[in-house]
């Protein structure tokens, strides 16, 4: 029987030895850039709260944690006298954590809100002067290099049947255009190393998508096309492909992030007959379980990046109020939070292998570059001797 070196052949040698040479826990301050946080971390938070779910993401090894950035709550009196406090506590966290920040930037303060008469949460409107508003925006990426990543507003193109008006920004979608628009450029001119994120998509939302894609120069404001999905397992890998699709059609071929995907561990609200607890261990046992095959399903499906629900919400919310991987506000971890931290250090394991065996295929590869120069080599001196001996 042949050795296992003579089996195994170089590169698979230098491959164990690689392998060996790393450290044991190899993964254990790591984290994975294909998995990510939905936090619901906002401004209205302290510092303490804030670094805690910090560190309950970085703990599970998910690279970039999604947080709210209100424009309201920095700049509450004008342009020229900012508050930067809530945006410093954030700053203060990813550097201690060594995380990247997708940061939800909405919310136009009420002195630069174009609405109506008697509107309500006028943050939801369009500013009345784009100048001002890309001043304020330049001024946020400035202060914050810590934050690469900037989605622009949440759900913008979702309605409220109810009033008919959108759920996140009041505005139609040129006006969406008009504003991704103005504020990737500030947001550049701010930090040039920032990346523009597109408001998270929700199903239908191709008519509103292409209506915003068609405006001249909006392709080109964003990096990073984006969806939300909720829904059964079966229908994921239809639901992403279709985002992709959408945003192809109007022009735009980059990578897709999800930035929200969660599942209710209250039995009144898993919606999936196959993901269904019937006490309430089992309820979290299935959450945990649905999560797994829908990040699963998702970065099959083309998605490059998907963020997970890290907490409960505050109040009810139906579905929304318990998809968390977190109980809240006491943080306590469920199942799911150590389903998603399994799953990730699986991610690195297997990036860390790969990176590896390219590693030891490039390092083969120069191995044998070398015998073949030495043996050209010792064929040329074979061939001159024999010439001189002539």
């Amino acid at each position: 029987m042949s050795s296992p070196c003579r089996r195994l052949g170089a590169v698979g040698v230098l491959l164990l030895v690689v392998l060996a040479l790393s450290p044991a826990s190899a993964s254990a301050g790591r984290t994975t850039p294909r998995l990510g946080s939905h936090s619901m971390i906002g401004p209205q938070m302290d510092p303490a709260t804030i670094d805690r779910l910090f560190k309950a993401s970085h703990d599970a090894h998910l690279r970039t944690i999604r947080l709210d950035v209100l424009a309201s709550w920095l700049f509450p009196h004008g342009p020229d006298a900012p508050e930067w406090s809530s945006l410093d506590a954030v700053r203060a966290s990813a550097r201690r954590h060594h995380l990247q920040v997708l940061a939800q930037l909405s919310a136009v303060p009420g002195w630069n809100a174009l609405c109506p008469p008697l509107t309500d949460k006028t943050y939801r409107c369009p500013p009345g002067d784009y100048q001002q508003w890309a001043r304020i925006v330049e001024q946020i990426a400035a202060r914050a290099p810590e934050i690469r990543f900037w989605e622009i507003i949440n759900e913008a193109g979702l309605v409220n049947p109810g009033t008919g008006l959108g759920e996140y920004f009041y505005g139609d979608a040129k006006e969406y255009a008009r504003f991704l628009r103005v504020t990737s450029a500030a947001l550049k001119r701010g930090n040039p190393k920032a990346k523009v994120v597109f408001t998270g998509v929700v199903e239908p939302y191709d008519t509103w998508l292409k209506t915003v894609l068609a405006e001249p120069g909006t392709v080109r404001a964003f990096d990073i096309a984006n969806a939300h999905f909720r829904g059964g397992i079966g229908k994921l890998d239809d639901m992403a492909r279709a985002a992709k699709a959408a945003f192809a059609r109007g022009g735009f071929k980059g990578p897709l992030w999800v930035s929200e995907m969660g599942y209710s561990s209250d039995q009144a609200f898993q919606y999936d007959p196959y993901y269904l607890g019937y006490t309430p261990e089992g309820s979290e046992r299935q959450q945990a379980r649905y999560v797994h095959d829908a990040m699963t399903t998702l970065l099959r499906s083309g998605a490059r990046r998907v963020f997970v629900t890290l907490r409960d919400l505050d109040s009810t919310w139906g579905i929304f109020t318990s998809e968390g991987l977190m109980n809240w506000p006491g943080a306590a971890e469920k199942p799911s939070y150590y389903g998603v931290k399994g799953y990730a250090r699986r991610l690195i394991r297997n990036a860390l292998r790969r990176a590896a065996r390219g590693r030891a295929l490039r390092g083969s590869a120069r191995a044998r570059a070398r015998l073949h120069r030495a043996q050209a080599q010792r064929r040329g001196s074979a061939r001159r001797a024999s010439s001189a001996s002539r």
